[in-house]
């Protein structure tokens, strides 16, 4: 598999365990969506306060997705502190799971107190295979040849202007 750029949709949870006790409230659910071991392929969604089915409809993406990677899918509740938030349990999707055709539906989540689900859904954007040069020529709809191209503008080049008047950049 190319490296792959990834849309991913945290849709919902459906019961995940109090955290907080029967006198304290409901869990305060938040996904955390990564690769491990690469920091800078992960994104978060929002806080749902009070809540043990939340629904997110939270959509992030992940470039760089290589096989052998894997997707994980942590579900946290959130305390202030001193508390530490506790993991409310997770899931993890390998390359295979979702590539080329994407997946959509419930994930049971594994290290969870109760049979808690995630729901997500998860779209292949596009592909880049590694070597691949970005000037190369590639193949458009009906026959219609695309390039790349880098385009550098001169700085001392004049730009026509609204109603004929001439600016310097």
């Amino acid at each position: 598999m190319a490296q792959a750029r990834l849309q991913i949709e945290v849709i919902s949870a459906s019961n995940l365990y109090n955290a907080d006790g029967l006198l304290a409230g409901k869990s305060d659910p938040y996904v955390v969506v990564e690769v491990p071991g690469q920091a800078t392929m992960k994104f978060q969604t929002p806080i749902i306060n009070n809540c043990l089915d939340p629904v997110w409809n939270h959509v992030g993406e992940i470039e760089g997705f290589m096989d052998g990677d894997v997707l994980e899918f942590q579900v946290w509740d959130s305390d202030t502190w001193p508390k530490q938030d506790q993991l409310l349990g997770k899931a993890a999707l390998s390359a295979a799971d979702f590539y080329p055709d994407g997946l959509e539906g419930p994930l049971v989540l594994s290290e969870s107190q109760t049979e808690a689900q995630l729901v997500v859904r998860v779209v292949v954007m596009d592909t880049v295979d590694p070597g691949q040069d970005p000037n190369m020529m590639v193949q458009g709809e009906e026959g219609v040849e695309y390039q790349q191209v880098e385009y550098q503008q001169d700085p001392n080049m004049m730009v026509q202007g609204q109603e004929g008047v001439e600016y310097q950049q």
